[in-house]
Formats: C-alpha cells, sequence, structure tokens
C-alpha cells in the first residue's frame, strides 16, 4: 500500500507540473495572437518560416499536447483521452485554417507534431514521458522562429519550456528522484511529498530564472557604438586628386565607397565606384570628368564657383558646359561663374575631340539666396536652396535647431551618400535618397538602436507601462550606448532642443523626449528615439538635394500595443524619390524597415521589457496606423505643410 501511494505521489507531481506548463504555453500562444493576429496569412515578408500569426497557432497546438501527456502521467486518470480528442480536433482545424491561407511551412509543423505524438503513444511505453520532453525541447525552437518580433523569442518558452523538461525527467526517473530528493520510511510519507513538492519548485524556479534573465542590454550590442562616425570620415568633394591626363580616379583606398545594400535599383553600385563625374581612362578612349564644383554641392548667390574639367586624351579638345536652368555658360577647360541664376542646375559637361569622339560628365548644384544658412561659419558643403533656415543650434529657430541643414557638421554624411552613388547607372539623387534611408534604417550606420533612457525620463509608455512604473524620471536602461549617453542627466519639465545645452558637458543636456539638435542625435549619441530619427532622415535628405516637399517628418495621431494601451504616437518619413509618382512612408526608427518600395514600412523597432529585461521589440505596421492615423500636417526645415492625400502615399488606399 505504501508503495502504490508513493508510486502515484510520485507521478502526480510531474502530471500536475505539465498540467501548469500546458496552461502556460496556451496563455503565450493566445496573448501572442493578439499582437500577430493581422500577419496570419503572410509568411515570408518578415518571418523565418510562417508568419508569426501562425506561430501562436502552433504554440497552443504544443500546449495542448504537453497537457494531453500530463493527463496520461495522472494516476488513474482518464482525461487524457479526452484532451486527445481535443488536441486532434484543434489540429485538424488548423490544417484546414492554414492552408486556406497558404500558410504551407506550418501545416507541415502540425503534421510532424502529430505524427511524433501518434508514434509515441502506439509504439513507446513511455509515451507521455517522453511526449513531455518533447514539448519541452521543441518549444524553445518553435518560439525562437514564431516570435520574431524579440529578439530572444525562445525565452517565452521559459516557463513552459521548463516546466515540461522537468515533468518529463520526472516521469522517465521517479525512483531516482524519489531517492535524491526524499528520506524513505513509513513516517517520512508526509515530509517526502513536502520535500518533493519543495525541491521541485527550487529547481523550476532555478531554471526559469536562468532562462528568463539572460543579459539583454538596452542598446545595439551588435555594433561598436561608442566608436566615432564623425568628419574623420569626411571625403573632400572637390579634392582634384588627379594624374598626368588629369582624369585617374581616387583609389579604392582613398574612396569611400559604401554599396547600397537590401535596396532593389536598377543598375546597381559599382564596387568601384567608377563615376561619371569622376571618369577614368579605358584603352585610351576620351573620358570627361568634373573636378569642381563638386556634386551636391550649394553656394551662396553672388560667389564665385570655380568650373574645372579633366579629361582624358590627346590633341585639341573642345568643352562644353551647360547649365539646365541658364543654358551654355562656358566652352573653357576651367573658368569662373558668379552670376547662375537661383536654385537647382544639372551642369553637363560635354568634351569633344578633333576626330569627333566624344563624352560627357554631369554635377548638380544649387545657388541659394545669400542670407541661407548666412550665420554658420564656416559655411556648410550641402545645404538646401530653398530652406529659411539662417543658423544652427543654438542660435537658430527651433525647426532650424531640430533640423540642422545648416550644419557643416553633418556634411560628412552627405560626402558618404555621393561616393557610395558615385556608379550608379541610374537617378544619384534617387540613390542618394535610399542610400540615408538605409544607413539609418536596417544598415545602422549612423544612429543605432532605441534610446528609451528617453522615454523613461520623461515618463513614456514604452517604459513605464512595459518596464515599471518607478522608472518614470530616471535615465534607466543606457547599457551598451556610448559614454555621452551614460553621462546625461534626466530633468522630466524639459523637452526638445531646450534640454540639449552642450556639446561637451553631457550633463547639463537632459535625456528627455522631443527632437534634440541633429548634429547631438548623430554625431554625439549615436542613437534617439522616433523622432530623433525622423528628423536626422528628414535633415540628411534635406542636404542631399531633396527640395522642401520631397522629404517631411510627420507622425501618427496614437496607436495601440496590444496589452499595453494607447501610445501618444509615432514619428516617421514621407519622401518621395526621383521617379515615382506617389510619396513613400519611410520608417527608420531603432533600425527598423525603413523604406517597402511601394507599400509601407513592416515595422519599425524600440526597446521595451521582456521578463525583466530590456528588448529589441520589433513594432508591426499594423499596430501604427502609417495611413490611418496620419498626421493632417508633415514638417521639415521650412515648416510645416497640409500631408499628402493617401491617395498619393504608397500603401495608403485613397
Amino acid at each position: 500500500m505504501l508503495t502504490l501511494e508513493v508510486t502515484n505521489g510520485a507521478r502526480m507531481v510531474p502530471a500536475f507540473l505539465g498540467f501548469i506548463g500546458g496552461a502556460a504555453a496556451i496563455a503565450v500562444g493566445l496573448i501572442f495572437l493578439l499582437f500577430a493576429f493581422p500577419s496570419l496569412g503572410q509568411p515570408g515578408e518578415l518571418d523565418f518560416f510562417f508568419s508569426q500569426a501562425a506561430g501562436g497557432l502552433l504554440i497552443i497546438l504544443l500546449g495542448l499536447d504537453g497537457m494531453m501527456a500530463a493527463a496520461l502521467v495522472w494516476p488513474g486518470g482518464r482525461a487524457w483521452r479526452a484532451l486527445l480528442i481535443l488536441t486532434g480536433l484543434y489540429a485538424l482545424s488548423l490544417l484546414a485554417a492554414l492552408g486556406y491561407y497558404h500558410e504551407w511551412n506550418a501545416c507541415i509543423a502540425i503534421l510532424a507534431i502529430s505524427a511524433v505524438t501518434a508514434a509515441a503513444l502506439r509504439f513507446s511505453k513511455n509515451a507521455a514521458c517522453h511526449l513531455l520532453l518533447l514539448a519541452g525541447l521543441f518549444g524553445f525552437a518553435l518560439c525562437q522562429a514564431a516570435i520574431t518580433l524579440l529578439p530572444y523569442g525562445w525565452k517565452a518558452w521559459s516557463v513552459s519550456g521548463t516546466l515540461f523538461l522537468y515533468s518529463g525527467l520526472a516521469c522517465s526517473f521517479p525512483e531516482h528522484l524519489r531517492r535524491l530528493l526524499l528520506p524513505s520510511g513509513p513516517k517520512s510519507r508526509r515530509w517526502s511529498y513536502l520535500g518533493n513538492a519543495l525541491g521541485s519548485l527550487a529547481l523550476i524556479v532555478l531554471a526559469i530564472a536562468a532562462l528568463a534573465h539572460l543579459p539583454g542590454p538596452a542598446g545595439p550590442g551588435q555594433m561598436e557604438t561608442g566608436a566615432s562616425f564623425e568628419p574623420s570620415l569626411n571625403v573632400a568633394a572637390e579634392k582634384p586628386d588627379v594624374t598626368e591626363c588629369g582624369c585617374g580616379g581616387r583609389s579604392p583606398e582613398d574612396r569611400l565607397v559604401l554599396p547600397i545594400e537590401n535596396v532593389s535599383l536598377p543598375g546597381g553600385i559599382s564596387e568601384e565606384g567608377a563615376s561619371s563625374i569622376e571618369g577614368d581612362m579605358t584603352n585610351g578612349q576620351l573620358r570627361a570628368r568634373i573636378h569642381t564644383p563638386g556634386d551636391v554641392r550649394t553656394f551662396p548667390h553672388g560667389e564665385s564657383v570655380l568650373f574645372s574639367a579633366g579629361t582624358c586624351g590627346t590633341g585639341a579638345l573642345d568643352y562644353l558646359w551647360r547649365s539646365s536652368q541658364d543654358g551654355i555658360i562656358g566652352r573653357n577647360q576651367s573658368f569662373r561663374l558668379n552670376n547662375l541664376s537661383l536654385g537647382w542646375h544639372n551642369i553637363t559637361l560635354t568634351v569633344r575631340n578633333a576626330s569627333g569622339s566624344s563624352d560627357q560628365a554631369y554635377a548638380e548644384i544649387a545657388i541659394a539666396p545669400p542670407w541661407v544658412c548666412g550665420k554658420v561659419i564656416p559655411r556648410p558643403k550641402y545645404y538646401p536652396p530653398d530652406t529659411p533656415c539662417q543658423d544652427i543650434w543654438p542660435n537658430a529657430s527651433e525647426q532650424c535647431q531640430e533640423m540642422e541643414v545648416c550644419h557643416p557638421d553633418l556634411d560628412w554624411i552627405v560626402d558618404e551618400a555621393i561616393n557610395a552613388c558615385a556608379g550608379y547607372d541610374g537617378d544619384r539623387k534617387r540613390c542618394r535618397g535610399l542610400y540615408i534611408i538605409n544607413s539609418f534604417g536596417p544598415q545602422a550606420r549612423y544612429i543605432q538602436g532605441y534610446a528609451v533612457f528617453k522615454a523613461c525620463c520623461s515618463g513614456y509608455p514604452e517604459c513605464i507601462r512595459i518596464c515599471s512604473p518607478d522608472l518614470a524620471g530616471t535615465c534607466s536602461f543606457r547599457d551598451g550606448f556610448n559614454d555621452n549617453v551614460a553621462n546625461l542627466s534626466c530633468r522630466p519639465e524639459e523637452w526638445g532642443v531646450s534640454a540639449w545645452r552642450s556639446d561637451s558637458n553631457m550633463s547639463e543636456n537632459s535625456a528627455v523626449l522631443g527632437m534634440f539638435p541633429t548634429h547631438a542625435t548623430v554625431n554625439i549619441l549615436q542613437t534617439g528615439v522616433c523622432v530623433d530619427y525622423a528628423a536626422a532622415v528628414t535633415t540628411m535628405l534635406r542636404k542631399a538635394g531633396y527640395n522642401k516637399s520631397e522629404a517631411f517628418s510627420t507622425f501618427s495621431t496614437g496607436y495601440d500595443l496590444p496589452l499595453v494601451g494607447e501610445h501618444p504616437g509615432h514619428a516617421y518619413n514621407l519622401v518621395i524619390l526621383p521617379g515615382d509618382a506617389k510619396y513613400h512612408i519611410v520608417d527608420t526608427t531603432g533600425n527598423g524597415d525603413g523604406i517597402n518600395l511601394g507599400d509601407v514600412p513592416g515595422y519599425f523597432r524600440f526597446t521595451g521589457c521582456f521578463l525583466g529585461m530590456p528588448s529589441q521589440i520589433r513594432v508591426m505596421d499594423w499596430w501604427v496606423g502609417y495611413c490611418s492615423r496620419i498626421s493632417p500636417m508633415s514638417y521639415n526645415d521650412a515648416g510645416e505643410a497640409r500631408t499628402p492625400e493617401k491617395g498619393k502615399i504608397y500603401g495608403c488606399a485613397g
């Protein structure tokens, strides 16, 4: 009788824990469905094997399978047959539904789980134990594949996985576990059960803690964020660097050539960066090259602009310089002009030799009113001629501090964009735009991660609701960012550019929300929140040749995060690229999707909390309401403008 009671007790413990593990798995699947249901039927766009919604449904199936195995372990229990029928019906209905949505990989996973379950029940004497072990192990891989909005999706299986694995081991080796944890003898039965329960609980808590609280820094751990990207990488756009014949291009070692990745462009980017601006000597053919002015340069009206050409070829050469605005402007190899019209000029250099052979080179320059950026010393190389800005932080107007199109210390990024697009066969302005978007977005070249510490200081939902209300007014989660971030203060009553007081003493600056000056975001902190990313992209596009009607920052008027509630809003960009009929919504926040040509971005990233640790979370497009909640007004350095109609934005209904 004693042996029977001990045996039953030894079986009840793993069965009970298995039930808890199954319930936890079902809860995880249901909660995740709240986040991911709109993704059903869209596998492969942003995920590994199946949509996130399908992953949530599979997690529920695995939880039911584990509960059925736990019922099979329970001494004298008959509930396992009912759970087996329930699991089978759920699997069949799930197979039909996912098949309807063409979720074939998820269907294969259902068949695999069902086949293993059937084989274990038919051929294994310890089917329940084996199924518990299978559910515990397989769930980690399933959650990692399914929960792709988290970098550690497998952590969601920490509770269920630990319980299933412990139950499977306790079921497989009951005598060994009992002898390890318990005294024996008739008088120790009650203490045995208590010891079993306490020992099991201790092991489970330790295992869950070890799994759930792995290090997860708030900052972008995949990059060396402390490294400076400041003008040490600057490439002088007007550096002649010529050989004896005047057209030996810069070597790859002397040029900063950064190919665009993950962007579909006709013609592509040359790895060597061969440029129609720079030219080269190929088989003795005539080649034209514009030494000065550099591409995308802006000059104040009335300033003398040097035009100089280099060529490869022998004999007498004829030069013809033409402006898209002013027509023919020169016929010499080198000359100066100070009377070009205001606005953008597409400059074409045509070189012809005595035999009739010719070649052309191109550059785009702007002539701005003298007062534009006129208070900045030194004047930047790149700035939009249609901006009202005259100065930069701390003396400019608020909008000119937030989007510092006149700041010379941001020219280096335009230099990089120009060099990266030097060999592009198509529209170089389009190429520069995509380069800048990609570099702030998924390539994470200029700023990285999400500055959740700013949300904590200002008491915003992504910190106080997801993490803890006690974090309001603090600079929490700064690990992983650079030393400048580490030295910021927190004065929650401040906001935006007024909270930035010093470029050298970080303790004078408050880590609050609102836009910091662009140079501070890009060159000093190298991180930001949504408004910082949007302002940086707008600023750099404007400096790289986009006019005031082509690049904006805008925002959604609020969105709902499941289980978190209403968020006040989210900032992103509206950009129209050369050759496109509509605007693109661009979202680089947290190095997210950036641009999805012809549609809205799939996601952005922000840092929240998961099981008590900071985690970079992917916020999907269906939460944000890019189109449905877009603000009626957009803005840039030139001021506010009405947001284009939805019919003029890719991915938005008219």
